[in-house]
């Protein structure tokens, strides 16, 4: 089970601060959108530099121009790349031709989909790397577990259409709501606000990547 740092700044210095901070405990270092958004692939290159030794994924959330975005992101360092689940298919299949030109990853975030299974039978074609069950940060408070209980059923239909594709989770996830999670045994946590905002980063992702190998 991995663990990803959603990490969301837009201020490239406190961006790299918390980023060093935790890195050790951590498995996936995210430039989030918001970062993405403000300083381009610029800090995707930037981010891998400084992390060799990590998956760097770039949430570009691509819904459209499949191609050429994920190939933009690969090309500045990016291992995984965010696709928006309900992109039309070509747009996927345009993401994932990117992914095996360049020797990357594709994540499709499924963010505002009604029925996971008819996104998963739609996808299963291409064999996805990774599905993130995704809830917005507009509509999840870090700690809050309500929105999370659908996710059992979800990967259950997920591990039926898509048996090799890893399961991430992601919305409001903190050490009071991980073990929600845990006993469904996702393949990657997604946590952000609830390391960046913690008052110890550094304790936080370390007891939750503690935590998610069964240590404490």
């Amino acid at each position: 089970m991995l663990l990803q740092l959603a990490n969301d700044s837009h201020i490239r210095s406190d961006f790299f601060t918390l980023a060093i901070k935790v890195a050790s405990h951590v498995d996936i270092i995210e430039v989030g959108t918001p970062a993405l958004l403000a300083h381009g692939m610029e800090l995707v290159r930037e981010t891998k530099a400084a992390f060799p030794g990590h998956k760097v994924l770039a949430d570009a959330k691509i819904v459209d121009g499949g191609y050429l975005e994920a190939a933009m992101a690969f090309q500045s360092g990016a291992d995984i790349v965010t696709v928006l689940a309900f992109a039309p298919v070509k747009t996927i299949q345009e993401t994932v031709k990117a992914a095996e030109e360049f020797g990357g990853q594709i994540m499709l975030d499924t963010l505002a989909i009604e029925s996971i299974e008819e996104f998963a039978s739609k996808v299963a074609p291409f064999s996805p790397d990774y599905v993130c069950l995704h809830t917005s940060a507009d509509l999840s408070d870090v700690g809050e577990d309500s929105h999370l209980t659908g996710y059992a059923e979800k990967m259950g239909t997920l591990r039926r259409i898509l048996p090799h594709t890893m399961i991430a989770v992601a919305g409001g996830i903190s050490l009071d709501n991980l073990p929600v999670l845990l006993s469904l045994r996702p393949d990657v946590v997604i946590a952000g606000r609830s390391i960046s905002r913690a008052e110890n980063p550094v304790e936080a992702a370390a007891t939750m990547k503690k935590r998610m190998a069964g240590s404490i």
